[in-house]
């Protein structure tokens, strides 16, 4: 699995989780996320699948592999703002980031990320 493909899931996840999400529920899916009301920009009108949100779930764990809570935090702006939720510049420039380090970083984490569901994967293989 690609950098590219982790981060495509994520964004598909926060979409999905942005759809059937309700507002008059527990807040638990949002709670290691910065702002859920970042997600505007979503069709509420779209049905998921039962495949869709399987997925969503599974591609949402994966941030729990971020060891590091800054990094993972900045990787989950990026994701909301792609999803829909933002100007990823604009989040930068409220927390102070260089936006172009932060792209940069994202991308080191993403590869880190790769490279454990990768071995992940193979562990489960083998036994």
């Amino acid at each position: 699995m690609t950098s590219e493909t982790i981060l495509t899931r994520l964004i598909e996840a926060v979409e999905v989780i942005a759809i059937i999400g309700k507002s008059d529920g527990p807040r638990t899916t949002w709670a290691a996320w910065p702002d859920p009301n970042m997600i505007r920009k979503v069709r509420r009108s779209r049905i998921c699948s039962a495949q869709e949100i399987a997925r969503a779930e599974e591609a949402l764990t994966w941030f729990a592999l971020i060891d590091d809570p800054d990094a993972r935090r900045a990787l989950q702006f990026e994701v909301m703002c792609k999803a829909g939720g933002g100007k990823f510049t604009q989040v930068c420039k409220n927390f102070g980031w260089e936006r172009s380090t932060v792209l940069k970083r994202n991308r080191v984490v993403l590869k880190k990320l790769s490279e454990k569901l990768i071995l992940g994967s193979i562990s489960r293989q083998a036994a």
